[in-house]
């Protein structure tokens, strides 16, 4: 399942801001979305809603999808399957007694 990696981010973010001189004061009554609540999330690297997250890199123009992290594919494959540990049966004591 894809994540969003929300430190690189806020370590771009931040450097966007820095960039183009905005305060989060600025940026808030630039950016009249947003408030500072949300900016400074996205500074801190707190979780975003997915709608804040798209608002925040349209305004600052930055590639939502340079964030997105999508874990290594892992192919199934039988032999895979094969491999998997599975529990061992194990006899029990009321096995076989009436």
């Amino acid at each position: 399942m894809a994540d969003i990696a929300f430190l690189r981010f806020a370590n771009a973010f931040h450097d966007r801001l820095k960039d183009i001189g905005y305060s989060l004061r600025r940026a808030e009554h630039q950016w009249p979305d947003t408030d500072r609540a949300m900016l400074s999330r996205a500074i801190n690297a707190k979780t975003l809603s997915a709608g804040n997250y798209l608002l925040l890199c349209e305004m600052a123009g930055l590639d939502p999808y340079a964030y997105l992290e999508r874990p290594p594919h892992r192919r199934v494959t039988l032999k895979s399957i094969a491999e998997q540990m599975v529990t061992p049966s194990a006899t029990r004591e009321t096995e076989g007694a009436r």
